[in-house]
């Protein structure tokens, strides 16, 4: 049978039976090795044995689990006497001279760079509707902000296939910008309407810099063009002052 065993390719006493199992293998044990240090593996064998974790809840020892707080909103909070003692000591009316007199010597004059028209609004102006007529596009109005320059073209024409737009420049006209305008939804259907546009304005502008446009109107393979009767369109900086307080006292 152990030929067959072996022809079979089984070699291993974990598949012999127990009564196929000889003598001198039935007695044969793993085989451990010994410690290095005897004293010290017996030494924490002890420590292991006798201390064991425990778990005890707060109910075993006659203790509540959990403990729970009330607070009345009426109840007056409760403040230490050195708290009191030392508001009292506060010199308020001698303070609040100093943040008056501080407040006084924080105002200051700041002046500020800032972009204005060189020109009449249009839209202020009584011949806005005869440059219309004349120009088949006028200026509207325009409104600066820090970073950008919006404003509102008029144009007229008989097609229905009518563009508007804004050149502008920042170096006299050495290089421009075209920007096309939105045409403004309205509810009157006639030969007028109205465009919007916007200009960004470069952050980078010295104070002595001018910033020139004129605004135009194409319709049939024409142009029209409202450049403020040769004169253009300008916007230069101008020094704003004003006063402000740096914070207010109470």
């Amino acid at each position: 049978m152990n030929e067959e065993r072996m022809e079979n390719g089984i070699d291993s006493d974990d598949d012999l039976q127990p009564e196929e199992i000889p003598d001198y293998l039935r007695d044969r044990r793993r085989a451990k090795s010994l410690p290095a240090y005897p004293e010290q593996a017996n030494l924490y064998h002890q420590i292991s044995r006798n201390c064991r974790k425990r778990v005890k809840f707060a109910d075993a020892l006659g203790l509540n689990l959990a403990s729970v707080k009330h607070f009345n909103t009426s109840e007056d909070p409760h403040i230490p006497a050195k708290v009191f003692s030392r508001l009292k000591s506060f010199p308020l009316h001698h303070d609040r001279d100093f943040m008056d007199d501080l407040c006084v010597n924080l105002k200051s004059t700041l002046t500020l760079e800032r972009l204005v028209p060189a020109f009449k609004m249009p839209v202020d102006s009584s011949d806005l509707e005869m440059r219309l007529t004349r120009c088949h596009v006028a200026l509207e109005s325009v409104t600066i902000t820090q970073f950008d320059v919006r404003g509102i073209i008029r144009a007229m024409g008989t097609s229905n296939r009518r563009e508007a737009g804004v050149r502008y420049t920042f170096n006299d006209w050495l290089s421009f910008v075209d920007t096309q305008a939105i045409l403004m939804p309205t509810e009157n259907k006639t030969n007028r309407e109205r465009f919007s546009f916007t200009m960004y304005t470069p952050p980078f502008l010295v104070p002595s810099a001018s910033v020139h446009f004129a605004v135009y109107m194409k319709e049939d393979n024409c142009e029209f063009w409202d450049n403020n009767d040769g004169l253009n369109y300008s916007l230069k900086y101008s020094s704003t002052s004003c006063e402000t307080a740096a914070f207010h006292a109470i």
